[in-house]
């Protein structure tokens, strides 16, 4: 019988507000076919749930905006709706708070488009509580270019989104690098590196490129950037980043991913970002699209050597401490 792991559990990204918003289906009672709901996240972790609202690509300008606010708004039903079961994270005394045996929320935001090339609405999201920032998802928006788009039409941060690096580090939002182009990628590290205190930076759900040459992975160059902030390289579950040939256990493949990370920048530089609700289910034996993950990360590095201090840090206490260092 699987239980939650010992200590602090953080996950990174998640899109459950996404997939509510998508489906119509309420994560407070138990979703069959889905990845999330709070009743098996409150069983079996994780302690602390950074909650994205990502925009998808075809919603632009006011589109965005407003599918944004639509989201947010769901967060505020489920957590209205959570009778004291549901905590809410957006200080770093609530974070340093936050009980390991109970559930706990970060509000992120994935792709910079619902800002609109704005920078109060930057300040604007701020004061609703969202504490970290993903400058792009796969296209292009007002910050700048994502990983997907084809060789040579891809460019770098563009003058807002260099705005945005300098914003965020004065507000205390966690900038993360996922979905980023390579040249965006290098433009937010020279930015926030000519900041009097560069903050850590992460990448919240991500895989090696050395071990799968996708365009969303990070290579070892780029994580080694990442270690030197003091920032973190978030493990994802989602198959096609860390799918290796030859071996079809995906989350033998995650170990893998993270064993890589650690082994180039540091175990004090993993994460997990499992991205569940954000792909459609794999087929992932065992419950490891699940809130049962965890346990089976822990008991997977476990069986691989890790130590007890090892895989505390690498299932949470790495991102409290990132998100310690930013948070006010």
């Amino acid at each position: 019988m699987l239980a939650r792991p010992a200590g602090p559990i953080v996950d990174l990204h998640a899109d459950l507000l996404w997939r509510t918003e998508r489906t119509g289906k309420d994560p407070w009672t138990s979703c069959p076919g889905e990845m999330l709901d709070f009743p098996s996240m409150l069983e079996l972790g994780p302690s602390i749930q950074c909650f994205t609202l990502y925009t998808p690509g075809e919603h632009t300008g006011e589109a965005a905006t407003e599918y944004a606010d639509g989201l947010y708004a769901i967060w505020r039903d489920l957590l209205g709706r959570s009778g004291g079961r549901l905590g809410w994270i957006r200080t770093r005394d609530e974070l340093l708070a936050a009980p390991d045996d109970a559930l706990s929320g970060v509000l992120t935001m994935e792709g910079a488009s619902p800002l609109r090339g704005e920078l109060d609405l930057l300040d604007h999201y701020f004061e609703l509580g969202v504490r970290s920032l993903g400058l792009t998802h796969n296209p292009r928006n007002e910050a700048g270019d994502g990983c997907l788009l084809p060789d040579g039409e891809r460019g770098g941060l563009t003058a807002f989104g260099r705005a945005l690096v300098r914003r965020c580090a004065d507000l205390g939002i966690l900038l993360d690098v996922a979905h980023l182009a390579p040249e965006g990628f290098a433009d937010l590290m020279d930015e926030a590196g000519r900041l009097p205190v560069t903050p850590p930076i992460v990448s919240t759900h991500t895989g090696a490129k050395a071990l799968t040459d996708h365009p969303r992975n990070l290579t070892d160059a780029q994580l080694r950037e990442l270690a030197e902030t003091g920032g973190l390289a978030g493990i994802t579950l989602y198959p096609p980043h860390v799918r290796r040939t030859g071996h079809a256990d995906q989350l033998e493949n995650a170990l893998t991913h993270a064993e890589h990370i650690a082994e180039v920048c540091g175990i004090e530089h993993v994460a997990v970002g499992a991205d569940l609700d954000g792909f459609t289910r794999p087929g992932f034996a065992d419950g490891g699209d699940t809130p049962a993950c965890y346990a089976l990360l822990e008991a997977g590095f476990v069986a691989r050597g890790w130590t007890a201090d090892q895989v505390s840090l690498a299932l949470g206490g790495n991102a409290i401490r990132v998100l310690a260092a930013v948070l006010s």
